[in-house]
């Protein structure tokens, strides 16, 4: 039951991050992510295709330059796994996993208790 309100808790709190970011986009940003995800419309850390986000890998608020460059896009999820906030952001919007290609490409063949170790290892990498 708790776990499950925490999941809830996690996709408004990732429904407000991407609505918070919407004013300083640029006008070319919607049509740049939709892009995205149609060509990559699978998470890259657990598979899935419900739920996807573009995630920037170096964040838009240091690299504004690198908001619509494809090549700073990883494709993470608010699914299951949360992969958008666990793996890149180590869960806090605040935050940023600065290896969030290697955790995602580790995440997606991982067992179960790995997954938890990878998670923990982007919180614990997370950079502000």
């Amino acid at each position: 039951m708790i776990e499950k309100a925490v999941k809830a808790l996690r996709k408004i709190r990732a429904s407000k991050h991407e609505a918070n970011k919407s004013s300083n986009r640029s006008p070319e940003w919607d049509k740049v992510r939709d892009k995205h995800i149609e060509e990559h419309g699978v998470c890259e850390a657990c598979g899935s295709t419900k739920h996807l986000q573009v995630h920037h890998v170096k964040p838009f608020h240091l690299h504004p330059e690198l908001e619509l460059d494809p090549s700073n896009f990883i494709t993470l999820c608010m699914d299951e796994n949360d992969c958008h906030l666990l793996i890149g952001h180590g869960d806090s919007f605040k935050a940023f996993n600065p290896n969030v290609r290697e955790d995602a490409a580790k995440f997606m063949t991982a067992s179960a208790n790995d997954r938890k170790l990878i998670v923990e290892s982007a919180k614990k990498n997370r950079l502000v």
